[in-house]
């Protein structure tokens, strides 16, 4: 008989109630509505990790929008500069009492140098220079006698420009060709 009571004791709970096979199913059940908030935590955690990602991003990009600006901001500035460029070979070539315009014009040369100089901008000369599709576009070409003189930069019409180390302006160039013999 002692066995019996064992076996109801082991039957019924605390407080004498008989444990049934719902019991059981109520307690598989409970853990089926846990992962719900879990769920929404997950969701939570991937939605700020998307967002730091994106903050990040965005900060690394900043600089790359800042330098695609200031290019062409640059862009804009060169017409100017050609202009004055030009300004200044014709002072230089007429230097009839034309002093004071000289000087004024060296003095916006500095300030221009000194802009490009802290804005990472460079002009590069090709005079002289063998021919590069890559920074240079060819206006036309000019005959020349020999060898040497061919696919060479003969004249420059306007710099090449780079900003940055990538060319922002290709340079506007004459290249030498050699006369075709006739056969």
């Amino acid at each position: 008989m002692t066995k019996k009571k064992t076996n109801k004791q082991e039957e019924t709970g605390p407080a004498g109630e008989e444990i049934t096979e719902a019991a059981p199913q109520e307690a598989q059940s409970a853990p089926q509505e846990a992962p719900k908030s879990p769920d929404y935590y997950d969701q939570l955690l991937r939605l700020q990790a998307d967002f730091e990602n994106y903050r990040k991003r965005t900060e690394r990009e900043k600089p790359l929008f800042i330098r695609f600006g200031k290019a062409e901001v640059i862009k804009k500035l060169l017409p100017l500069y050609d202009a004055l460029q030009k300004a200044r070979a014709e002072v230089e070539k007429n230097d009839a009492g034309a002093g004071h315009i000289e000087q004024g014009l060296k003095m916006i040369f500095e300030e221009f140098e000194k802009f490009f100089k802290t804005e990472g901008v460079e002009v590069v000369n090709a005079q002289g220079k063998p021919y590069d599709p890559m920074t240079q576009e060819v206006v036309t070409t000019m005959p020349c006698e020999d060898d040497l003189q061919d696919g060479i930069v003969q004249q420059e019409l306007c710099p090449a420009v780079m900003h940055d180390g990538k060319i922002i302006r290709p340079a506007q160039v004459i290249v030498g060709k050699k006369k075709q013999e006739a056969n």
